[in-house]
């Protein structure tokens, strides 16, 4: 399973070599730590990158030996050695028969950082030993950060309105990425996060960790619509609000999607396969770019997820931050964090797998699942990522609405009983529809359905002619709907 993941990363792998070193890049072709340090330590205090290691300057391809343990003995040593604490990622990755140890790392947001007391920064494809100068703009940029939303108090919140299993929760998980850390509670936890200061818990505590952040942040909610055509309006088939904190907000919105979109099954000889009708990892990177680089400082900033008859969007209110363009997010490019607190957090729980290449492991999923891949476009302060034909049917999924009483299930079996079970089932699925959707029109419905609109409009009629539903208003802007008898 670990190699088979080794060699799905190596589209990573195609897409570094494609560039040369830079700020942002640098091939080594051996693990000599206190190199690799520094020049870890200067992507944090530069722009964020990666470090390649077992690649030779002009790209020759040299693998390294014993290369899980070479990555978990540089991982150690790098968080051990870096002050103050940075995310910092590592994994072997399986390139052309040779193992390869890539490390990536943001740019931080506690500048400055330092490796044994020395401060280094990139310039160029170089890195050197910071400048007085240097050093005196590292120092006006954490300053700067402090006074980011993230980390502005929250007046009025206390330990009672925070989820402590949440809390306790993350520092299991941060235990397994440093292993000789103790917190004494999960204040002191919180203080040492940054998510504490001066007696008070900071905006990004609240969204990642209250029991009901709306209270004091209304605009952390995420709402999923699921509409009948290709297009906004007043007509949808769910729509549900998450308004819980960022961890239970994830959990909530995948198992909506997963009902939603639901699964194909079929049957091969006596083996029973299952097959998602949605791509999986590009939906959960999706979502989760959207969370972590939402704009939270505005009090309309929002995060929508609609699901159209044709596709799918994530939309979040704040634009790519400056530097980064559309045309960047089908490459590798420099994560700029709106958020770092709440990224940060995000990586210990391991929401985040790997820094910096969420967009291209969207693309990949959606490519090796034979999912069209998605789009971005940008408007308004609003980012979108859109998933073509990612469209919600009936077919396989459970999400659209809450059924309908036993009676009158009842009563539409007995009334089509000498229908097959297939066309049974439809025709209360149809019922269903109409029951749970005003508005609803042919062309709608055999959309959810994934139905032709002659067979459409077929099963109507017989609902129609039994009296169960009926047809209201003009033909042109008329609708179908329950029959009160």
């Amino acid at each position: 399973m670990k190699y088979k993941r080794q060699m799905e990363n190596s589209f990573i792998i195609n897409n570094l070599l494609q560039k040369e070193e830079s700020v942002r890049l640098e091939f080594k072709t051996n693990a000599h730590i206190t190199t690799i340090a520094k020049t870890i330590t200067a992507f944090i205090n530069t722009e964020g990158g990666d470090l390649l290691i077992g690649v030779a300057d002009n790209k020759q391809i040299v693998g390294v030996d014993n290369a899980q343990r070479l990555r978990n003995r540089i991982q150690h040593q790098l968080i051990d050695t870096i002050r103050p604490n940075a995310p910092i990622s590592s994994q072997v990755i399986r390139y052309k028969g040779k193992d390869l140890v890539l490390i990536s790392v943001w740019e931080g947001a506690n500048k400055p950082y330092q490796y044994k007391g020395q401060i280094f920064t990139r310039e160029n494809d170089r890195t050197k030993l910071s400048s007085q100068d240097i050093l005196k703009e590292l120092i006006s940029e954490r300053k700067a950060a402090d006074f980011h939303w993230e980390r502005r108090s929250v007046l009025g919140a206390s330990l009672s309105d925070l989820d402590k299993d949440e809390i306790n929760k993350t520092i299991e998980y941060y235990q397994d990425f440093k292993s000789d850390v103790h917190f004494e509670d999960e204040e002191d936890f919180l203080i040492q996060m940054g998510l504490m200061q001066n007696g008070h818990y900071t905006n990004a505590c609240i969204v990642l960790f209250a029991k009901s952040p709306m209270l004091f942040i209304p605009q952390s909610k995420i709402r999923i619509t699921v509409y009948p055509s290709d297009s906004t309006g007043d007509r949808f088939l769910n729509d549900r609000i998450f308004d819980d904190n960022l961890f239970s907000n994830i959990t909530g919105v995948l198992s909506f999607l997963d009902a939603t979109f639901g699964k194909s099954i079929s049957v091969d000889g006596i083996h029973r396969k299952e097959k998602l009708n949605y791509p999986l990892l590009a939906l959960r990177e999706g979502l989760l770019n959207a969370m972590v680089h939402r704009d939270y400082n505005s009090v309309n900033g929002f995060l929508q997820i609609s699901i159209f008859s044709d596709r799918t969007e994530i939309a979040n209110y704040g634009g790519l931050p400056e530097g980064i363009t559309l045309r960047d997010l089908r490459r590798e490019h420099n994560s700029i964090l709106r958020n770092p607190d709440i990224a940060k957090i995000c990586f210990i729980r391991r929401y985040i797998e790997m820094l910096g290449s969420g967009t291209l492991r969207m693309i990949n999923d959606c490519k090796k699942n034979k999912f069209k891949t998605p789009s971005w476009k940008q408007n308004n302060n609003i980012t979108t990522v859109v998933f073509p034909e990612l469209k919600v049917t009936l077919k396989n999924s459970e999400g659209i609405n809450e059924g309908i009483n036993e009676g009158i299930k009842s009563k539409l079996k007995e009334t089509f009983k000498d229908e097959n079970e297939g066309i049974k089932n439809e025709l209360i699925t149809i019922y269903e529809l109409i029951d749970s959707t005003s508005g609803l029109k042919t062309k709608d419905i055999a959309t959810v359905i994934d139905k032709g609109l002659s067979t459409t409009e077929r099963y109507l009629k017989k609902l129609k002619d039994e009296g169960f539903i009926e047809y209201v208003g003009s033909l042109k802007t008329g609708s179908y709907t329950i029959k009160n008898y």
